[in-house]
């Protein structure tokens, strides 16, 4: 037998109170009393002896009982006994976004493989949060501690230590589980096999290498809808559009434009404005008055994200010639100092981090590749997203794509095995019963309790006296 609640026999501490406060005497009272009362005292210590042992009421032992009864129930006494079947978990890991594939197919699998046994079955999104692959498994150790045994049905082999089944029966063919790229180009993978569509590109190559096949297409259209075996999706691509003001003009900022490959506005707001002195946001140019910078040093942030990638040794910033006033409520990029002391601002963020402002124009006096790497910055500053950086195609409709391994999940051979050498057990309680018992004791205990308080009542004493 075992106790599942041990802690509760601290309850048992009522009954040693309940003992000692009925056993508690009072001391000796003084009272005045005749010589006849003391005689007949005296008489009765002669003709009978003095009792030495004291004696408890029937209603002190049924409390006492009650109280050890209940004690001992709280402590949820238990026997433990061989469960009927082996109780084994068994993970099943996804094959992708929506319907379970195979689910019926893997049930069978992991049935066939312990068939006396009681399974349980964790899968993500239900018992199981999603996640990692080594995420998942490690709730599912977690959760399955209490179990015999352990089956795995993975997409992929693994040398676990328990049996490890296949997830699939066959392999997924065409199953697309990545698309990236921009507007000119767009890199599709999937597993093998299958038939593979993308409406609104058109395709380039295919090369099938290990399992995966890669395709490369040229979109022509804002709007692309992917066909596999999986069903279809449809992927847009915001539009990026770029204003240009009155200061962005000469030929370097034309060619730095095309070299931005943007999109017509078609109605779209501009993602950010070049050279525009009002509009928001923006990359303005020439703000600064020209200033004598013989001398000056410079004061930056190396690590701020405007000189990110930039070879800041090559690039000359005071060629332009110009500062912009110091100012408060701005933050400064670039700081011309002078014998130790800042003289003004070569560029600074203004109005939240909106406006970016050049004291001179850095793109025109720069080499190509670096005048370009700085506007991906700046405009990265500004609009939150380097043009760079800009995802391509963003999936609009249909479920999310599958990961690598869920689209190119294959049979293997079974690997490990079940060890159910350790037999599980299961408690048999019969606390209800003690509750039950020390609940009629309680009972027993209030009658007695009433009938003793009924012939102690004076009224019930002497009925003639009530009559009169």
């Amino acid at each position: 037998m075992s106790l599942l609640a041990w802690p509760a026999l601290l309850l048992l501490t009522a009954a040693a109170v309940l003992v000692a406060l009925a056993a508690w005497s009072r001391g000796a009272k003084q009272r005045e009393v005749g010589t006849l009362l003391i005689w007949r005292r005296v008489a009765q210590q002669v003709t009978a002896p003095q009792r030495k042992r004291r004696e408890f009421d029937p209603l002190f032992w049924l409390l006492l009982a009650a109280v050890a009864v209940g004690s001992i129930a709280a402590s949820r006494p238990a026997w433990f006994r061989a469960a009927p079947h082996a109780r084994v978990a068994v993970f099943l890991e996804s094959t992708g976004p929506g319907e379970p594939l195979e689910l019926d197919d893997a049930r069978a699998r992991a049935q066939a493989a312990a068939p006396d046994a009681e399974l349980t079955f964790f899968t993500a999104g239900q018992e199981i949060t999603p996640g990692s692959l080594r995420a998942e498994l490690a709730q599912f150790e977690s959760r399955a501690s209490e179990f015999d045994g352990r089956i795995l049905l993975l997409n992929q082999p693994s040398d676990e230590a328990t049996l490890v089944l296949p997830r699939v029966s066959k392999a997924r063919e065409g199953v697309v589980f990545k698309l990236a790229g921009d507007r000119r180009e767009l890199l599709l993978q999937a597993s093998a096999g299958g038939e593979v569509r993308l409406e609104g590109a058109k395709l380039a190559s295919n090369s099938t290498r290990e399992g995966v096949t890669t395709y490369r297409f040229e979109p022509a259209e804002l709007e692309l809808v992917l066909s596999d075996s999986t069903g279809k999706r449809m992927f847009k691509r915001k539009p990026f559009v770029v204003g240009t003001g009155e200061s962005w003009s000469t030929d370097a900022h034309a060619a730095l434009l095309k070299a931005l490959q943007a999109d017509a506005a078609g109605g779209e707001p501009p993602a950010v404005w070049l050279g525009s002195s009002e509009q928001k946001p923006a990359v303005r140019l020439n703000t600064g008055a020209p200033a004598e910078l013989s001398g000056a040093t410079l004061s930056f942030d190396p690590q701020h994200p405007l000189f990110r990638d930039l070879p800041l040794a090559q690039y000359d910033w005071l060629a332009g010639g110009r500062l912009i006033a110091p100012e408060e409520g701005v933050q400064p990029l670039l700081t011309a100092v002078v014998n130790g002391a800042p003289v003004g601002d070569l560029a600074r963020l203004r109005d939240g981090g909106r406006v970016l402002e050049f004291a001179g124009d850095p793109f025109s006096s720069a080499a190509v590749a670096d005048a370009a790497l700085l506007l991906d910055n700046a405009i990265g500053v500004v609009a939150g997203t380097r043009p760079s950086e800009r995802p391509g195609y963003e999936l609009a409709e249909g479920a999310p794509l599958p990961t690598r391994r869920q689209a190119t999940a294959a049979p293997f051979e079974p690997r490990g095995e079940l060890d159910l050498s350790i037999e599980s057990a299961e408690p048999v309680e019969f606390a209800g019963w003690l509750m039950a018992l020390a609940g009629l004791l309680l009972a027993a205990a209030a009658v007695l309790a009433g009938r003793g308080k009924m012939r102690d009542d004076p009224r019930n004493s002497h009925p003639a006296r009530q009559q009169a």
